[in-house]
C-alpha cells in the first residue's frame, strides 16, 4: 500500500484484526497517518467510529478521507465508498482467485468485482492461498498432531500459503511437500487419506455449503497460481508453511 496514508479497517476479525496490527505498527514508524477503525476493532490504538452500516450516511461520515480497506458487508461499503472519493477499495479476498466467479461459495467474493467496476472505484485483490497458520484443524481433517489427515485427489497440487501474519505475500507449496517436512520435522509419521475430487464433488452437489469438500477441492484443482507476485515485496521476509505448523 506504498503511498497511501490513511486507512479504513471495516471488520477486524481473522483478517481484519491481522491488518489493523500492522497499519498500527506502520503508523507508529511514521509511515502511515492515520487507522480508524469500526467499533468491533479491538486494538485500543485504532481510532474507533462507531457504524451503522445499514446507514449509508453513517459509513459515508466513517470512510471520508480515509483509504479504505473493507472486510464485509462489501456492496453497500463500497458504493459509501465510491460517494466520499475513498482513493482505493480492498475487498475480502484473501484466498483462492475468485476472479470471474458467480456461484458457490467464491460467488459472492467474484460479483463483488463486477460491483467496483461497475462503480467505478479503485480496487486491489489479493489472492493469498490458505492460511498458513489456521488451516491445521479438525473439521477441516488437516490437523497434523492428530497422525492423520485428508487431503482431495493426490496431494501433489502445488497451491500458494500465507500466514495471517504475513498476509499479501506469497509462498508456493503442496500439500504433499508439507506432510513430508512436518514428518522431518517431528519423527512423526503421518496416515494420509487422499480423497477422489469426483467424491468431493458429489458432497458439494449434496451441500454446496460443505466448506470441507469446497475448500479441499480448491487446493486440489486450483490452476490458476502460474506465477506469484513475491518479486513485487524485496523487502518481505515472510514465515513457511512449516513454520506456522503445531507440533504439540
Amino acid at each position: 500500500m506504498s503511498g497511501y496514508k490513511n486507512f479504513a479497517v471495516v471488520g477486524a476479525g481473522a483478517i481484519g484484526s491481522f491488518i489493523v496490527r500492522q497499519l498500527l505498527v506502520e503508523k507508529a514508524a511514521g509511515t502511515v497517518n492515520d487507522v480508524v477503525g469500526s467499533k468491533t476493532t479491538v486494538d485500543p490504538a485504532a481510532k474507533l467510529i462507531p457504524v451503522d452500516y445499514l446507514n449509508k450516511e453513517s459509513v459515508k461520515k466513517a470512510l471520508t478521507g480515509v483509504v479504505r480497506t473493507a472486510l464485509g458487508l462489501q456492496p453497500r461499503i463500497a458504493q459509501a465508498a465510491k460517494e466520499v472519493g475513498v482513493k482505493l477499495f480492498v475487498p475480502s479476498e484473501f484466498g483462492g482467485p475468485t476472479k470471474g466467479e458467480t456461484e458457490g461459495l467464491f460467488g459472492e467474493k467474484g460479483k463483488i468485482e463486477e460491483q467496483l467496476k461497475a462503480i467505478g472505484i479503485p480496487y486491489a485483490l489479493f489472492y493469498t492461498g490458505g492460511f498458513a497458520d489456521s488451516l491445521w484443524v479438525p473439521h477441516l481433517d488437516l490437523d497434523v498432531t492428530s497422525g492423520k489427515v485428508s487431503v482431495g485427489s493426490d496431494g501433489s497440487n502445488p497451491m500458494p500459503f500465507t500466514s495471517r501474519l504475513d498476509i499479501a505475500r506469497y509462498l508456493s507449496y503442496s500439500l504433499n511437500e508439507i506432510f513430508k517436512e512436518y514428518e522431518a520435522k517431528t519423527g512423526k509419521k503421518l496416515e494420509v487419506t487422499y480423497i477422489p475430487v469426483s467424491e468431493l464433488d458429489a458432497r458439494l452437489a449434496s451441500n454446496p455449503q460443505d466448506i470441507f469438500a469446497f475448500l479441499h477441492k480448491v487446493w486440489a484443482t486450483m490452476g490458476r497460481w502460474e506465477k506469484t507476485d513475491n518479486h513485487l515485496y524485496p523487502d518481505w521476509n515472510p514465515s513457511s508453511v512449516v513454520d506456522n505448523l503445531p507440533f504439540a
